[in-house]
């Protein structure tokens, strides 16, 4: 019984490190994020006002729609320094405003409508 105990314990041991590694809801998921990056898309304006806000489409979370952001700002402008960022409500609408600098020196400020996935629904 002795020797049984020990081989079954290292038996189960790999089965358990297998689930704890796959259920983790603190590790973030590789599959999860291409799975949001490939259905993320973008419609609305340039971003240049409330009017004109870039609507990211196809975010559930902050954890999809915040990456969006960057990714939609490095593809229309580059290289560019964050200089600030604010969450702000507008005629009923949320809306991440970002100011920028971009590799030019020029400050922009960009205007994300996120009410498609802030406040978090439940």
């Amino acid at each position: 019984m002795k020797t049984l105990l020990p081989v079954l314990f290292l038996a189960l041991v790999p089965g358990l490190c297998a689930v704890a590694e796959t259920e983790d809801p603190a590790m973030p998921a590789k599959v999860g994020k291409k799975e949001a990056a490939s259905r993320i898309t973008y419609k609305g304006g340039d971003g240049s006002s409330f009017e004109k806000a870039v609507v990211i489409v196809g975010a559930t979370s902050s954890m999809d729609g915040v990456p969006a952001e960057g990714k939609w700002l490095k593809k229309k402008y580059g290289s560019y320094e964050k200089l600030q960022q604010g969450l702000v409500q507008h005629e009923g609408k949320f809306y991440d405003v970002i100011t920028i600098r971009t590799k030019k020196g020029k400050e922009v400020v960009v205007y994300f409508d996120i009410s498609g996935f802030f406040p978090a629904r439940g």
